[in-house]
């Protein structure tokens, strides 16, 4: 199921991500960062629900890791420009939109 934000487009089966009709290269873990962003639009995700969803409650990373993948993320998500999709809640975690 193709998943859809504003010009962001993410295709799970073929671990394809596209802005504005450009490609973009992402590495496995900032693609599930995405897809677990893209799921619900608009939603805060703690860094310890981010931890879970995309690295697996088994395996323990430090929290800050999340903030490093978040800023690979952003950085690949506005290589070819365009506004940063992505919102820090203080306190709280990240969103998209």
């Amino acid at each position: 199921m193709m998943l859809e934000y504003e010009d962001i487009t993410l295709d799970p089966e073929t671990h394809r991500v596209t802005r504005s009709g450009s490609e973009i290269k992402l590495g496995p873990t900032e693609f599930r960062l995405l897809s677990t962003l893209m799921e619900k639009p608009g939603r805060v995700w703690s860094r310890e629900q981010l931890l879970d969803r995309v690295w697996g409650r088994d395996i323990y990373v430090d929290t800050r890791t999340v903030d490093v993948h978040i800023g690979r993320l952003r950085k690949s998500l506005t290589h070819t420009g365009g506004a940063d999709p992505l919102r820090t809640v203080r306190g709280a975690g990240y969103a998209l939109g």
